[in-house]
């Protein structure tokens, strides 16, 4: 009786059709919003390959700003960060650039090391 039972229920979902897979889609979205604190915003495109572009950003109402760039693909994440955060310096970590025109720096952020007073 159970098999009989099994068998009835692979008979009804072979008669349902399965499950339907679904691939990537090319897509593309953004937004941008300003009020009295600033303008933030955001676009990315996908390829439907695997493949994404985009990039986000902000300016805040006392000019300090930020944007990203980034390229998502078969050879990784990469990203471009221009900025003029105070304290913030040109740099390459990872495989992110960063671009600074912080008008305060005083070259590449240096460590901070207590040292005894003498």
């Amino acid at each position: 009786m159970f098999i009989v039972a099994l068998m009835s229920c692979f008979a009804l979902a072979s008669a349902m059709g399965g499950h339907e897979n679904h691939h990537p889609q090319p897509y593309k979205f953004g937004y941008s919003v300003k009020d009295h604190h600033g303008e933030q915003h955001r676009e990315e495109s996908g390829n439907g390959a695997g493949g994404v572009v985009g990039s986000y950003g902000f300016t805040d109402d006392r000019g300090v700003a930020r944007q990203v760039n980034y390229v998502a693909d078969h050879a990784g994440f990469r990203a471009q960060v221009k900025t003029n955060e105070p304290g913030t310096a040109n740099q390459n970590p990872a495989a992110v650039q960063v671009i600074s025109n912080d008008p305060y720096a005083r070259g590449a952020a240096e460590p901070f090391l207590s040292r005894p007073l003498v």
